[in-house]
């Protein structure tokens, strides 16, 4: 009798210059099947105006979930592989795909590791999302301030000592989030951080939406690199995958990985977006092996124009020597940050001249800065553009002034009168913002971007809330609210 030896085949080897899932999802596009599923377009069956803007072969791509392309809620080949390359390329144990920006990510760490009622220390200058999240935990928020810098008119992260003094003040607190880098691009010593907060037996949280690329930076270092436990970042902001595409990254055994993996799906849709996920395969392989190169090829174009710019004198650029002398944090150079208010104007109207004047579109503008964000698909010409752009307004619009205002950094901490998840569920009303000083908000006022909030629901609202709040409205239209009218804030109906 002939016994027949069962055989397994060898688990081949992933290496980061595979991309398995975008792989699968351009071989299961090309491979002409017959859609009887959803999506409705059927792989783009239909030839319409946004087949043609887009392109036939992306809705080709936009498909469902099935076998030969995983489950993102139950991943077990393709995009278990894609994750896993992920998790790899940042040194950390678990990476898990976000289709609803890092805004999920956020929330999703705030859920996997507080409960309701417990505290949760976080900086001032956090992103509503974080906010948000307070809201969908019930945790309480123990607010530490950041280092402000009057002189470019912005936040930087959080110093080391104040971290260490909430520490003291709340012994029983759950997590600590810390934003690395800030929108800015400051990055405060996170590695102290994470070694004071272990100590404590807290658990670190770190909001990395703007820092996806300092793995392939020289000389940074990246939130898993300093320790951290949980990490979202935004592939789509400085990676190159599609908007709305981030990592959870997961390291160490503080927060179990079932338990990240269970909050994810409860809170991202059972019908993933595939271009979306294919993209973070495709961007993680495209960092990897050409980030770094990018990235030096784009450093001495930068360092010149950053020459350039500050040759007549009104504007100044952030650098890492700033920073790290007054702040003792460090910059990231991809973000150029570039003081404006030498020229007598605010960086609104800069902002509003490079778009309107020259076809440039900046990442933000405060009231002394504008902000732009190099990539890798940057060159020497699109930098050229920006820098003759500037040096003509230099000449063109100075005024005699250098331009000076009180409201140019949110600096304050306001009372923390109820929760924001109580605040949020009370009974409310929407009156008029001028008349809202003292009242308790049920609302967020945020500026966008960033994204950082003014006062947050739970919060009594102060006179200086207000006064910051028609600056930005007056300067820039840039204050986003719950309440529909200009204006106006939604407050705890009867709370003050």
């Amino acid at each position: 009798m002939n016994i027949v030896k069962e055989t397994t085949v060898p688990t081949r080897t992933l290496l980061q210059t595979d991309a398995p899932l975008f792989d699968a999802l351009v071989r299961y596009a090309n491979s002409e099947t017959v859609s009887f599923d959803v999506p409705g377009h059927k792989m783009g069956a239909l030839n319409t105006p946004f087949r043609d803007a887009i392109g036939a072969q992306a809705l080709k791509m936009d498909v469902n979930s099935m076998a030969e392309l995983d489950l993102l809620s139950h991943p077990k080949s393709v995009i278990k592989d894609a994750q896993e390359l992920a998790a790899q390329s940042f040194g950390a144990d678990h990476a898990f795909f976000l289709i609803n920006g890092t805004t999920v990510g956020i929330h999703a760490m705030i859920l996997a590791t507080c409960k309701p009622g417990e505290t949760l220390l976080v900086p001032r200058n956090c992103h509503k999302s974080v906010i948000d999240g307070m809201i969908l935990s019930g945790v309480i928020p123990a607010f530490m301030q950041p280092e402000v810098d009057d002189h470019f008119g912005i936040s930087h992260g959080v110093s080391v000592e104040n971290v260490a003094q909430a520490l003291r003040e709340h012994p029983a607190a759950k997590a600590l989030l810390v934003t690395y880098p800030t929108y800015f691009g400051t990055m405060t010593d996170l590695k102290s951080i994470c070694e004071l907060a272990h100590e404590a037996g807290v658990t670190v949280l770190v909001d990395a939406a703007h820092g996806a690329h300092l793995k392939v930076l020289n000389k940074m270092i990246d939130p898993i690199q300093a320790g951290a436990d949980l990490v979202t970042t935004s592939m789509h902001k400085t990676g190159g995958s599609l908007t709305q595409s981030s990592l959870l990254l997961l390291q160490g055994n503080r927060i179990s990985a079932d338990k990240v993996r269970k909050v994810t799906g409860m809170l991202q849709t059972t019908s993933a977006n595939y271009l979306l996920m294919s993209s973070l395969d495709a961007a993680r392989r495209e960092l990897v092996l050409h980030g770094a190169e990018a990235f030096q090829r784009l450093k001495p174009i930068v360092n010149e124009a950053i020459e350039a710019i500050e040759l007549g004198t009104h504007y100044e650029v952030l650098k890492n020597e700033n920073v790290s002398t007054r702040f003792l944090q460090s910059q990231d150079w991809t973000k150029l940050v570039i003081r404006v208010n030498g020229l007598g104007l605010t960086g609104f109207e800069v902002y509003s001249l490079l778009k309107q004047r020259y076809g440039i579109q900046m990442e933000l503008a405060e009231g002394y800065v504008v902000m732009a964000v190099i990539t890798p698909a940057d060159t020497e010409i699109s930098i050229g553009h920006l820098t003759a752009a500037l040096l003509d307004i230099e000449r063109t619009y100075t005024k005699s002034h250098v331009l000076h205002s009180a409201w140019t950094v949110v600096d304050s901490v306001n009372e923390l009168v109820m929760t924001p998840r109580e605040a949020y569920y009370a009974e409310q009303e929407t009156i008029a913002i001028d008349d809202a000083i003292g009242r308790i908000s049920a609302d967020t006022l945020m500026i966008y971007p960033p994204g950082i909030p003014l006062v947050i629901p739970g919060e009594r609202i102060t006179c200086e809330v207000i006064q910051h709040y028609t600056y930005y409205e007056q300067a820039f239209g840039s204050v986003l609210s719950g309440s529909k009218q200009t204006g106006s804030v939604t407050v705890v109906k009867g709370g003050y």
